[in-house]
């Protein structure tokens, strides 16, 4: 098996992040779905990961 990946950087800063009273705060895929769309909908991914930073 052969894995390959893609590493893009997004440059404008999230301004929302989900909630859930079990897990707290978290990134989901609707909070970062306008900032990646253009990029990703040229290729047929299987798994995107988002990676974040969080500061206090």
């Amino acid at each position: 098996m052969t894995a390959e990946c893609d590493i893009y950087q997004i440059e404008t800063p999230l301004t929302t992040l989900s909630y859930d009273d079990e897990f707290g705060y978290f990134v989901a895929p609707e909070d970062v779905e306008n900032h990646i769309k253009d990029t990703i909908s040229s290729k047929d991914y299987d798994h995107i990961f988002i990676i974040v930073r969080l500061r206090r």
